[in-house]
């Protein structure tokens, strides 16, 4: 088995039906399985995924393990040589987990890929990024930015300073999409994916376990995949859901700066990033 695809599903059942049928579609010239972890959804018996698709392996959580906690069941019961953690609410444009897996295959320095990310209107999602830094806050900030070349300002600042169009390397990407070889799995600390957040800064830890393990993480435009992004979380959790993400990816930092250092990240991180906050509440 060359591919382990693992897909979370929480209440979103045409979502995932969606995301199965365009991986039965689109993915050619590789020998895969779908596992199909289900978080103790309530919106329909998770059978119903066997009887619309009976070639996937469905496991069916007791509880809510969240997404890390969910992958990780999903890992466990996985027999590929590379594993591609995919969100519920995607689509495969063209043969992606295939375009990753011959680019890892030829690149044993990188331990992981992601993809070129799309909403469903066609506009690029900033899922290529790096890690915040008091230096990349203060670029951002004041916006000093400006004042670099396009070319060295797009390289330093990834995010939404970079157009996704060419090939990066970068030091995390969305948990939306991921490939990474199974093998790497045991040489992190606990021999699984950190679980150290429930949901939200998930993927910027594996990412940062990947990077301490020495290897380098990839964007590949050329893979192309639809996301509708939040599609499995409702409108009225937002304020919830965002307040979380940002004390998850503050806590996340607090890795970097220890001591005196860490209260000047917080005070620029937080000013920010809750101002946008409830700024976005008052607009939307």
């Amino acid at each position: 088995m060359q591919l382990s695809i693992i897909i979370i599903n929480y209440n979103t059942f045409p979502l995932t039906c969606n995301c199965i049928a365009s991986i039965k579609e689109k993915l050619m010239e590789i020998d895969y399985e779908i596992i199909l972890v289900d978080n103790a959804s309530v919106e329909c018996n998770p059978d119903l995924f066997k009887e619309k698709f009976p070639f996937i392996i469905l496991i069916k959580s007791p509880t809510n393990t969240g997404f890390t906690g969910g992958n990780n069941l999903g890992v466990n019961a996985a027999k590929g040589t590379y594993l591609l953690l995919l969100n519920s609410d995607t689509e495969i444009i063209n043969n992606a987990p295939k375009i990753c897996v011959d680019y890892i295959q030829q690149h044993k320095e990188v331990g992981m890929v992601s993809c070129q990310l799309l909403y469903p209107d066609g506009k690029v999602q900033y899922n290529c990024r790096r890690f915040r830094t008091i230096y990349w806050e203060l670029l951002e900030v004041f916006p000093l930015y400006k004042l670099l070349p396009k070319e060295k300002r797009e390289a330093l600042m990834l995010h939404h300073y970079f157009d996704h169009q060419s090939f990066a390397d970068c030091d995390w990407v969305w948990g939306a999409y991921m490939l990474f070889p199974r093998s790497i799995i045991n040489e992190l600390p606990k021999k699984k994916l950190s679980d150290d957040f429930f949901m939200y800064c998930e993927d910027t830890l594996w990412c940062w376990d990947f990077k301490q393990l020495g290897y380098k993480i990839h964007f590949l435009p050329q893979a192309k995949v639809m996301h509708i992004h939040k599609g499995s979380v409702s409108k009225d959790k937002w304020i919830k859901i965002r307040t979380t993400s940002i004390k998850n990816h503050a806590a996340f930092m607090h890795k970097f700066y220890p001591g005196f250092k860490w209260y000047i990240f917080a005070v620029i991180y937080f000013t920010k990033q809750y101002s946008a906050l409830w700024l976005g509440k008052f607009f939307r």
